[in-house]
């Protein structure tokens, strides 16, 4: 049936200046000292010409310029490298120096088999000495540790035998207990300290959900109660479990954690958290319940996998405890039943305004690039990917880069800022690994390439989508195009509605095939297409999004050239497995082509003839200009810009009987589309003054992105 669905260590950046960069400074001055020499002593001896005078000129103030730039030791190439902070493994020596985040004690195992919330009692108490309690889920009964060496000290019985068991905490006179109690609203239990005389005091008014979590009493009226499936934290009366006001809002929005602690020192929330693309928990924020934002992000994916409960050491039953002499957080994690206390932040994080000019994109081999309006004023800004620390550089950087190990993926870019004490909010972006080549043409046949309203017709067996492909013709010399020579094929840019691999399956394949059509007009017959490319694609579960199909090598699709694009959808194995090209309804230039024969559509087929006049799919093309490849500013050709490229252009236009360059765009180093002395001054500042602009592309093998200018590239040796 035919169905419309429903629609890594990275460096931080130095700048140094070694002895053998003077050196070479020196060396080149005294070059022009010898060129100029040999210039006068191969003059006319009737005299001096007006021109040569001109040339020596130009090739004095050119090296003057160099030769007080080496007097005053302002030549220092910037050696600017790639760096990320790795994070060591939590010591488990408390001894030692710690910093935050470092293991104070533990793993201690835990006596039950599904431990939750935990919660701090100082003595007295009943096991005399202070205490950390430990929920057990499905247990009649949860346990005590000695809050210093985690130690299992004795046993607390459960207020309502045979229920589920999920969140404690305390005021230091009774304990309060969460219960699940389904089909209907959590309650909550108020018992003595050593479980004794129960007493119901009334449903948890959660506002989501019914399905309460860890606890966390606030020094006042209230409790803060862990919303489970809600991904929020409601403030709940102590006295009847009413709602009271505000709620917290999970710090990812939605995702892994279930705990809450309640810092009395600042009245803030510590909250462990995990997005959906982590899949587990990975930091422990701060959170202002005024404010609801969370502020200085401390990493805890090396402790544990899901943390279940977190007590601070300065909640409100005792706000200087600190028995390790620093504020720590106790930790329950579920997914190794161990119990851990970790250095904490000890101060409270203040809020800093957001960081400005936020951006993050990729390239083709996974590497991300993540932009921000440089700050002075932030001593370090933190990049997480998918929760976890992946590199620190100073807030003035203004960017970073960085890399991901896993593609095609979709990733969580999180970057924040901070000086001393003082955070900015988290801000993220979603990336889609790898990201697009790069080049200078993007064709579409959409009017709004970028827009992805609706998802195309797709032939399904009720199981899954069937074999079937999707297609689309480009004559890159023709209208709209319109391209002088062509085009040099990097990427193919599909957009995706939804992709589906199915229950068990992280990826779905995809196949891309580019054609030669030598009859022009319709595709069909297939038989008389060419196959110039073919080559396989897996796609990850994304929704609403574009992907981009990298190509292995370019593919040059010159003027005689009408290249027909198909994208292929394999047969699905899988129950669920589906996959939906996107489209949009804007004005097109040629429309694309449906063929799916267990749908009877045996031969490619135009949409408008299927009855979809208005589904415009997604299928664009990205390249350069077609033309030599070369490197711009290597004059010499052997592949790499350094001094020696600056004296051979230098002597190429200002000495007599010397060669011309065989790729004049390699000279035009500033790409002005003319070759003078400029572009000499242009490329010695790249080399030895800092910050100075690098040449334009291409600045690896490449053609001229600037095909406009008159200047041509006939032979360049450094390119393959």
């Amino acid at each position: 049936m035919l169905v419309s669905p429903v629609f890594p260590v990275f460096p931080v950046l130095e700048l140094s200046c070694h002895s053998r960069q003077v050196s070479s400074g020196v060396i080149f001055c005294y070059w022009c000292y010898l060129q100029t020499s040999l210039s006068i002593h191969h003059m006319h001896p009737q005299g001096l010409r007006v021109a040569m005078v001109l040339r020596v000129s130009s090739i004095l103030s050119a090296c003057m310029t160099v030769a007080v730039m080496c007097l005053y030791g302002s030549i220092c190439p910037a050696q600017s490298t790639l760096s990320s902070v790795p994070i060591a493994p939590p010591g488990p020596n408390p001894v030692a120096s710690v910093i935050p985040g470092d293991i104070l004690a533990g793993p201690a195992p835990l006596q039950g088999s599904s431990a939750l919330g935990c919660c701090y009692l100082p003595a007295p108490n009943p096991w005399g000495t202070a205490a950390v309690l430990v929920v057990e889920l499905f247990s009649p009964v949860s346990w005590a540790y000695d809050a210093l060496t985690l130690e299992p000290i004795g046993t607390i019985p459960h207020p309502s035998p045979g229920s589920t068991t999920t969140g404690i905490t305390t005021d230091g006179n009774s304990l309060y207990w969460g219960i699940l109690a389904p089909p209907g609203p959590s309650q909550l239990w108020r018992t003595d300290l050593d479980g004794s005389n129960s007493i119901l005091v009334g449903s948890i008014g959660l506002q989501v959900t019914s399905f309460v979590g860890g606890l966390a009493w606030d020094g006042d009226d209230g409790i803060w109660a862990v919303d489970i499936a809600g991904e929020q934290y409601d403030r709940i009366s102590i006295d009847d479990g009413s709602y009271l006001g505000p709620s917290v809002l999970h710090p990812d929005t939605a995702g892994a954690g279930n705990g809450v602690a309640f810092r009395s020192d600042c009245g803030h929330l510590e909250i462990p958290h995990g997005s959906d693309f982590a899949g587990r928990v990975t930091t422990i924020s701060t959170v202002n319940p005024l404010t609801d934002v969370p502020l200085a992000p401390l990493e805890v994916a090396s402790i544990g996998f899901f943390i279940n409960g977190i007590e601070s050491s300065r909640p409100a039953v005792a706000p200087a405890a600190d028995p390790y002499g620093v504020y720590s957080i106790w930790i329950v994690d579920n997914s190794s039943n161990n119990l851990f206390a970790i250095e904490g932040r000890s101060q409270c994080p203040e809020e800093l305004p957001p960081i400005d000019g936020f951006s993050c994109n990729a390239d083709v081999s996974g590497n991300v690039q993540v932009t921000w309006d440089a700050n002075p004023g932030l001593e370090t800004v933190e990049i997480r990917i998918d929760g976890l620390l992946a590199g620190t550089t100073s807030g003035s950087a203004g960017q970073w880069f960085g890399a991901s190990a896993n593609f095609p993926d979709v990733i969580l870019v999180q970057v924040c800022g901070h000086t001393d004490q003082q955070w900015t909010p988290t801000r993220s972006c979603e990336l889609l690994i790898p990201g697009c080549a790069e080049g200078v043409y993007h064709l579409s046949h959409l009017s709004d390439p970028d827009t992805i309203n609706d998802a195309v017709p797709v032939c399904t067996s009720g199981i899954g989508h069937t074999a079937q492909s999707y297609w689309r013709i480009y004559e890159p010399c023709q209208f709209p195009f319109n391209l002088p020579t062509g085009l040099e094929l990097k990427a193919v840019r599909i957009a995706i509605k939804e992709s589906d691999p199915g229950p068990g399956s992280v990826t779905m394949p995809l196949l891309l095939r580019l054609h030669h059509d030598p009859d022009g007009g319709s595709i069909n017959p297939i038989s008389s297409l060419q196959l110039l490319h073919e080559q396989l694609f897996q796609v990850p579960q994304i929704n609403g999004q574009h992907l981009c199909l990298n190509l292995i090598g370019p593919v040059e699709v010159d003027c005689n050239t009408t290249l027909v694009v198909e994208i292929a959808l394999l047969e699905a194995t899988v129950e669920e497995h589906l996959l939906e090209l996107g489209s949009n309804a804007t004005p097109e230039t040629a429309e694309g082509w449906h063929s799916a024969p267990s749908c009877g559509i045996g031969q490619p087929t135009p949409f408008s003839d299927l009855g979809y006049s208005a589904t415009h799919v997604g299928i664009d093309l990205i390249g350069d200009p077609l033309g030599t490849h070369f490197i711009r500013g290597d004059t010499n050709g052997d592949s790499a810009r350094n001094l020696t490229d600056a004296i051979w252009l230098l002597e190429v236009l200002f000495l007599p009987g010397n060669a011309s360059l065989d790729c004049a765009d390699s000279g035009d180093c500033n790409d002005d589309g003319g070759l003078d002395l400029a572009d000499a001054i242009f490329l010695l500042s790249y080399l030895f003054i800092p910050n100075s602009p690098h040449p334009p592309p291409p600045e690896a093998c490449g053609a001229d992105l600037t095909a406009s200018d008159p200047l041509e590239c006939d032979i360049f040796p450094g390119c393959p």
